[in-house]
């Protein structure tokens, strides 16, 4: 048979909407309907995030970030990671190990810079741009799928589904997930303009694609799969009625220019990071065991996408290490299975389309190499790849006979139901998890409510109550992160402080007993961690049956052989020589934590009560004084105010009778046993 006789396998026969006439202006309605009516529907979805205010990455991307306060930094944002900021300028560079995270992203940086000019720390503004971003991408996912489908209802239900799927929260109601939205904001429109550009050959919308191209790898590193889709995209979605042969010199030509400016991305991104995907010193798994596991993150990213419950940042993922493991076959098989249902599909260009553009996309996500096991499958990842998803499964709701599940009429009627009933999910979905982006506290805290076999949710969650002083949800959390994972020194330090803050507020004695159990199973694990030795060493000093001053101070001394200039023991160590009433070693080891961190006002009440004792009056009078007016809430307040009384009362009498005011008050008054 000859070629011009050969009926191709699949042909698209436009992939443009055709303009309707004048007497058809009812379809011209109802796709402005449809357009419009998706992106009011996303904007409600994110609506409450105009009240979040700053989350996770955003405290130290945004608020506590020093390069994006002045434009001067510039080079830096364009030549050096988005991390680098983080080396303290004060310290030697040699001395430090510089940040390598994997993330090149000049873009974003620039963008920080704007935004704190326009909006600084008031979040509002932020999160206006983050829905705004989204909705652009909305509105060129709409007209991508529209010249791929060429059907109004497959466009409508994928794009609805694309914009409200509650796995946008993460990229949408956090500030610092804007990166993906940069994405959609380039990598959408520069492939809407390929598609213009293979349609009518105007190099105005080839040169546009290019540059948009650019710009959406310099936003994020998955920008990096375009080239390849752009050769599928030639090879199994246009120009069916060529020839293999044929289609070899679009494929070259195309795929190639792109490829070229990804070149020069490289090349940035070597000299800003010194490797290009991802550190070889800091690689931390074997490429084995990397191949092992793409199979289960590939499934739990599907797995998401169809029950997108128990949303969370956390989705810890261990690496597969044996072929042998349930986590490697169950999931290849799983893959499998839907490799041979969507075989069924090949005949259908959008099918094809959707099936390339999700699997290309999550390509550059499947670098596990450059994350750390907590954070190998993020919701945000799939913000693109998503896409395809979606138009699978809007021709999947087209195309099966719903109208004999839902008693509602003929097939229309049925399919508007069921797009309508999805829709609502989702956008409830999506709604109540932008609240969990409110602030830090309520991002940990639903975390660990809906992953609460996480390590990470607890340790973090844990180490946020600290900040607020809530002792009792510190030692919950910490307690939880041990169960779950016994073997981290840091979190058993922290955890035992906490049971000593507990006992401050409850004299259980039960609180020291756990507390020096967590400081002796941390000294096995790391005996050079100082701040384990202090812990217990501060156990020791307080008024209970276990109390014993030498061994404690023998354990302050273990602290500050470590960490010379730990002001936290050398607090500890000052307080109880005050305790046992060594005045002058208190004061010297008191003045020097002050001095070393004149922040911490605890040292006040001490170093108050040591100048009274040792003479000085005035000047322990003038530290407590300054100790309340700093911690006007803490409970000993009222004890203080008496002793105060007594040492005014005192100081007058001796200025009355004539006496040297440096002369040592009869009597010593006890601090209270606390910190």
């Amino acid at each position: 048979m000859g070629r011009k006789n050969r009926t191709p396998k699949a042909t698209v026969a436009t992939l443009e909407v055709n303009k309707p006439s004048k007497a058809d202006l009812s379809f011209t309605l109802s796709r402005k309907v449809v357009l419009y009516g998706i992106l009011a529907i996303t904007f409600l979805a994110f609506s409450n995030t105009l009240f979040n205010g700053f989350a996770y990455d955003d405290t130290t991307q945004i608020l506590q970030n020093p390069l994006i306060r002045s434009f001067t930094n510039l080079p830096d944002a364009l030549t050096k990671e988005v991390w680098f900021w983080r080396a303290d300028p004060q310290k030697d560079p040699n001395k430090q190990v510089e940040p390598t995270t994997p993330y090149y992203r000049p873009v974003f940086t620039v963008y920080l810079m704007i935004g704190w000019h326009l909006f600084g720390d008031q979040p509002f503004g932020w999160h206006l741009l983050n829905i705004l971003m989204h909705l652009i991408g909305v509105y060129f996912a709409f007209l991508i799928l529209e010249k791929i489908t060429n059907d109004l209802r497959v466009t409508g239900i994928a794009t609805l589904l694309f914009a409200v799927h509650p796995l946008r929260s993460e990229s949408v109601a956090w500030i610092s997930g804007s990166t993906d939205l940069f994405l959609a904001l380039f990598l959408l429109p520069s492939f809407y303009l390929y598609i213009r550009y293979r349609e009518n050959r105007q190099i105005k919308y080839l040169n546009g694609s290019l540059g948009l191209f650019l710009l959406a790898a310099f936003a994020k590193e998955p920008a990096v799969a375009m080239p390849v889709f752009i050769a599928a995209y030639e090879m199994f979605i246009i120009n069916q009625e060529k020839s293999f042969k044929e289609k070899l010199k679009p494929i070259a030509l195309y795929s190639i220019l792109f490829a070229l400016l990804m070149v020069g991305y490289f090349e940035m991104r070597y000299k800003a990071l010194g490797f290009v995907l991802s550190d070889e010193n800091f690689r931390i798994y074997p490429i084995e065991w990397v191949l092992l596991t793409i199979p289960l993150a590939i499934t739990k990213y599907l797995g998401l996408l169809f029950f997108p419950m128990n949303l969370s940042i956390f989705h810890q993922t261990i690496m597969v290490k044996s072929v042998l493991s349930y986590r490697f076959y169950v999931p290849v098989l799983l893959l499998l299975a839907l490799a041979f249902g969507l075989w069924q599909l090949r005949h259908s260009i959008a099918a094809r389309f959707a099936i390339l553009w999700f699997f290309i996309h999550l390509l550059p996500v499947l670098n596990l190499s450059a994350f750390d096991e907590n954070f190998l499958i993020q919701e945000r990842y799939v913000y693109i790849p998503s896409l395809g998803f979606s138009l699978l499964i809007a021709m999947l709701l087209v195309n099966i006979p719903i109208e004999q599940w839902l008693a509602v009429g003929n097939r229309r009627k049925a399919q508007a139901a069921m797009v309508g009933l999805i829709a609502l999910l989702f956008t409830g979905k999506t709604f109540a998890q932008n609240l969990a982006w409110k602030n830090d506290l309520t991002l940990w805290e639903h975390s660990v409510a809906v992953a609460s076999d996480q390590p990470m949710a607890s340790f973090i969650l844990g180490h946020q109550y600290i900040k607020y002083n809530q002792w009792q949800k510190v030692i919950d959390n910490l307690e939880r992160y041990v169960e779950l994972k016994p073997s981290n020194p840091v979190v058993l330090s922290n955890l035992a402080a906490a049971h000593l803050q507990m006992y401050e507020a409850n004299r259980d004695r039960a609180h020291v007993v756990r507390a020096i159990a967590l400081c002796e199973q941390g000294l096995k694990l790391d005996d050079r961690l100082a701040s384990l030795w202090d812990t217990l060493g501060h156990a020791y000093s307080y008024d209970t049956d276990l109390k014993n001053y030498t061994r404690a101070r023998l354990y302050f001394n273990q602290a500050l052989q470590i960490e010379p200039d730990l002001p936290i023991a050398l607090f500890h160590m000052g307080a109880t020589f005050y305790k046992e009433g060594a005045f002058d070693d208190a004061l010297r080891l008191l003045e020097r934590a002050r001095n070393l961190q004149p922040d911490f006002i605890d040292i006040y009440k001490f170093l108050g009560y040591t100048y009274a004792l040792r003479g000085d009056l005035q000047k322990g009078i003038d530290t407590l004084n300054y100790y309340m007016q700093k911690a006007p809430t803490a409970p000993e307040i009222p004890l203080i105010k008496q002793d105060l009384e007594k040492y005014d009362k005192l100081l007058q009498e001796q200025q009355a009778a004539g006496l040297d005011p440096s002369a040592k008050p009869v009597g010593a008054i006890a601090v209270p046993d606390k910190k």
